[in-house]
């Protein structure tokens, strides 16, 4: 077995490792994929996840996050300052790890393929190569190697294109499933945001707001007034008029807003679902006005919905951008409490011709977990976030220019959407902070 390119010393892991290439990341990332899936690891959660944790620390580049009391409070949700003295569940997976490692790979069919190593009393990976792949093919031929496969040009010094042609030929197909299957490997923005949730242990909570202003009739007219209002089988509803000289008593309504979600947020938290199920996720969806504290303590959230999800407000309050009602003026708001202007305003008429939503990613203190909280004017911004929230193309504009480590870093994204008839058009960026 010969070093695998790239692989640090114990004095360069003070200043971090190199830079890599992409198709060595990728076959590291690749080999991950068949360890974490081998019947070795997958009856471990602990070991997947401290194995998964460093080598993308070590792929990344932050070696600061393979040190013992980091992997405790990111991989094991341990205390930021808990004494690690007194608690070895790092020492002991990590101990683990090596065993599985070890036992993967004394199967004989295992021997040609990258080999992960855990040295003791280390959490930095080492690799190792096989000797047979030592040597890599290139991926774009050299004109080197070119030369070697084309025949000595024609008579007279100009070569026969038509042979040169020929040879590129089987090249085409090479090409062609490189350039298809290298975007695979690539870890995209996508990956990076949901990440903190992805590696998670506990399972994610997808809570969603709940419609307060929806009533239902009670008391002993409750068959006569839904005649009136939605009709029978064998009759029609009222006529308006006879609707207009109905009394109806308040105490004759109830509040039936915990049986239903609206449209857009019931869109937005499929779409959340479906990324999650694709990446192996588990999850379990709520309504917020039966969700507890008690089930978001340890556990990672998705918050769908602003003004009616209790939990939304309550956990991401004082961030640096929020949506108000402004009842004065008739419209909704986007302020930045940075510095106390109103980078966006539409009217709250039906008809407006655009919406805006939040999107905040952060580390809360009360739930000691990651929760992303989606912040929408009204339902039809919130479709539009799950649109953004599971497309590679629309994270990839939103973090094109973001800073080095963003996808370690708290979010926040202002999103803009057209309303077409009232439906949601693809989501524009207006502007990210990241603390």
């Amino acid at each position: 077995m010969t070093p695998l390119k790239g692989q640090i010393t114990e004095a360069e892991a003070a200043t971090g490792p190199p830079l890599r290439s992409l198709p060595e990341a990728a076959a590291v990332r690749l080999q991950l994929d068949r360890l974490l899936a081998s019947p070795q690891f997958r009856t471990s959660k602990r070991c997947q996840a401290l194995l998964a944790h460093v080598i993308e620390s070590y792929l990344d580049g932050a070696l600061e996050r393979v040190k013992e009391r980091i992997i405790g409070f990111e991989v094991f949700g341990r205390d930021p300052g808990y004494d690690t003295n007194h608690d070895s569940v790092v020492r002991t997976t990590a101990a683990e790890v090596r065993k599985r490692l070890a036992q993967y790979y004394l199967e004989p069919n295992h021997e040609q393929e990258i080999r992960f190593l855990l040295p003791p009393g280390s959490y930095v990976p080492e690799f190792r190569l096989p000797a047979t792949l030592a040597a890599p093919i290139p991926l774009v031929p050299t004109p080197a190697i070119l030369s070697e496969m084309l025949p000595p040009p024609a008579r007279g010094g100009r070569p026969r294109r038509w042979v040169c042609l020929w040879a590129a030929v089987p090249l085409i197909p090479l090409a062609a499933a490189i350039l298809w299957f290298l975007p695979r490997f690539r870890q995209t923005e996508l990956d990076a945001f949901w990440r903190p949730l992805i590696e998670d242990r506990a399972d994610v909570v997808i809570c969603i707001e709940q419609p307060l202003r929806i009533y239902g009739f009670e008391g002993p007219r409750v068959d006569e007034l839904n005649e009136k209002m939605v009709g029978a089988a064998s009759s029609p509803p009222a006529p308006g008029e006879v609707l207009q000289g109905t009394v109806l008593n308040l105490s004759e309504l109830k509040t039936v807003g915990n049986r239903y979600f609206s449209f857009g947020d019931t869109m937005a938290s499929i779409r959340v679902a479906e990324l999650l199920a694709r990446k192996g996720k588990p999850f379990q969806v709520l309504g917020d006005r039966a969700t507890s504290y008690r089930d978001l303590r340890g556990r990672p959230a998705v918050l769908i919905g602003e003004f009616n999800n209790q939990w939304t407000n309550g956990l991401i309050r004082g961030l640096r951008y929020y949506i108000e009602k402004n009842t004065e003026n008739h419209t909704y708001d986007v302020r930045d409490r940075q510095n106390g202007r109103v980078i966006a305003s539409v009217t709250r008429e039906v008809t407006r011709p655009e919406e805006y939503a939040i999107v905040s990613r952060v580390f809360d203190a009360s739930t000691e977990k990651t929760i992303i909280a989606v912040a929408g004017m009204t339902y039809a911004g919130t479709g539009a976030v799950g649109d953004f929230l599971t497309t590679p193309s629309y994270m990839r504009e939103a973090f094109q220019n973001a800073p080095a480590g963003w996808n370690r870093k708290n979010i926040q994204v202002v999103l803009e959407t057209a309303l077409v008839s009232g439906t949601a058009g693809p989501p524009k960026v207006v502007a990210t902070h990241f603390w």
